[in-house]
């Protein structure tokens, strides 16, 4: 009998476990997904806090998670808050191009602007 609110799709990224303020970590792999849940391959789950956070570096996403069932390699997780993962700040040189191509934009705004 199907329990699932949602339906899963198959998936294969590796994934991050950390508990204890981030100071203990596991590797993991995310084998299905849903949009409320997971199931992750993990070795020794048993081991791990009914709740932990979980990255998906892949996807760029940091989320924190509860334990729902569990298996000694396996376990389904649901999602309590989801956050996603900040992006790296732009180098200098590319801002200061990004910069320079809004000013030429803004010059051929102009140009276009004196023709009409």
């Amino acid at each position: 009998m199907e329990r699932r609110r949602e339906p899963r799709w198959p998936s294969y990224y590796r994934g991050r476990i950390s508990f204890a303020n981030r100071f203990s970590t596991v590797d993991c792999i995310v084998r299905n997904a849903s949009a409320g849940g997971f199931r992750l391959a993990v070795h020794n789950g048993a081991f791990l806090p009914d709740e932990f956070d979980l990255a998906i570096p892949r996807k760029s996403i940091e989320m924190r998670v509860r334990s729902r069932w569990r298996s000694p390699v396996a376990m389904g997780v649901e999602v309590v808050r989801a956050a996603a993962v900040p992006e790296p700040p732009i180098s200098l040189a590319m801002a200061r191009r990004i910069r320079e191509l809004e000013q030429a934009n803004v010059s051929l705004r102009r140009r276009l602007d004196e023709r009409d």
